[in-house]
């Protein structure tokens, strides 16, 4: 999670380009075989994009996607190909294997994911054979003090926001997350098949809907709107955060007194891969416990690897915004998988209130 912001048109330009010139390589590209990586914007480390390219003597492409639904129009309308490494997260991980799109892992493959927490390992059942877990952590609230005058706290400070912060809120852009931020903010499960509890979360969200300024991605480069101060509080998720605090210390994070989500993001290998064994190679290679370790710390966020955490410095390790304290994980929830009329209730009042419906 993880995210900067593509415009789905670009996204889609992209997408178009695949089988033509490079459009988003990593620079210094060698002239093997090209791996396609679909994944979040500046998710993978470059060093460690890099260092592979050095090793294996092939090309990493990557080709971004801005959200989670983003990501699955794209795979439903080409049935899962045009790439090789798929980034998906834990709810769509079963949907994908489901589809078709997913090439099941041969353990031999990648020798490396001895190193993985048996925590992670288990945490959402039937992922070992499609997925090996690869970054995790927090959604919540990211915010700059001297906009906002006080210490945010609560889910309720953006969905009823003071006067002064109105136009200057960013809403996450995926049906799951936005419903998860109106349904903890009330007080319900953000798994909930609720109906009634749906359309309160439907209903909060509409009514907050003249204070929002835009639906999308927050950046975490410098052109961040949080740092030019066009927003001044938004959804984000907690590497993104420690990016933006690194380049200003007015910018905070919180997980909200309600609680927030925990998540886990899957490395997967798509079925229809032009070079799947490279593809496995790609996901062993991650998972060395020093490549591990720079990647996290490159890109702040925690790493399920055991061998990686134990290379990474104590100040890291202790950062609760990187690995969160055990209070704040209490109030955590882990994603669920919804029955299809859930899904569909939430679709349909996502769409009414992001696209103007």
């Amino acid at each position: 999670m993880r995210r900067s912001a593509l415009p789905l048109l670009v996204l889609l330009l992209v997408f178009t380009a695949l089988t033509g010139p490079s459009v988003v390589a990593a620079e210094g590209a060698a002239a093997g075989p090209e791996l396609v990586v679909f994944n979040w914007p500046d998710y993978l480390s470059p060093a460690v994009i890099e260092a592979f390219e050095a090793a294996s003597g092939a090309r990493v492409r990557q080709v971004y996607f801005e959200t989670d639904d983003a990501r699955d129009q794209v795979l439903s309308g080409t049935d899962g190909a045009g790439f090789d490494v798929l980034l998906v997260d834990s709810n769509a991980l079963e949907i994908y294997r489901e589809h078709g799109w997913l090439k099941p892992l041969d353990p031999t493959a990648i020798p490396h994911r001895r190193h993985i927490d048996p925590r992670w390992e288990s945490a959402y059942p039937g992922s070992r054979d499609y997925g090996l877990p690869y970054l995790w952590g927090t959604m919540g609230i990211v915010y700059r003090r001297d906009l906002v005058g006080r210490e945010l706290d609560s889910w309720l400070d953006l969905l009823r926001p003071d006067p002064a912060l109105r136009g200057r809120i960013l809403m996450i852009a995926d049906h799951f997350d936005l419903f998860a931020v109106a349904l903890k903010a009330l007080g319900f499960s953000m798994n909930t098949s609720d109906a009634a509890q749906i359309q309160a979360a439907a209903d909060l969200l509409r009514a907050q809907r003249p204070a929002v300024l835009r639906y999308g991605a927050l950046a975490a480069d410098a052109q961040s709107e949080l740092l030019t101060g066009q927003v001044a509080a938004a959804v984000s998720f907690n590497g993104d955060a420690a990016a933006l605090i690194d380049r200003n210390d007015q910018v905070a994070y919180v997980v909200p007194r309600e609680g927030g989500a925990l998540w886990l993001d899957f490395l997967a290998v798509a079925a229809r891969s032009a070079h799947p064994a490279l593809a496995a190679a790609f996901l062993d290679f991650l998972n060395r416990p020093e490549i591990a370790a720079r990647n996290a710390r490159d890109l702040n966020y925690a790493t399920p690897n055991l061998a990686a955490e134990g290379l990474l410095p104590p100040a890291f390790l202790q950062d609760p915004l990187v690995y969160p304290n055990p209070g704040t994980l209490a109030r955590c929830e882990s994603y669920a998988r919804l029955p299809a009329p859930a899904v569909s209730a939430r679709m349909r009042a996502y769409a009414a209130l992001v696209h103007g419906g």
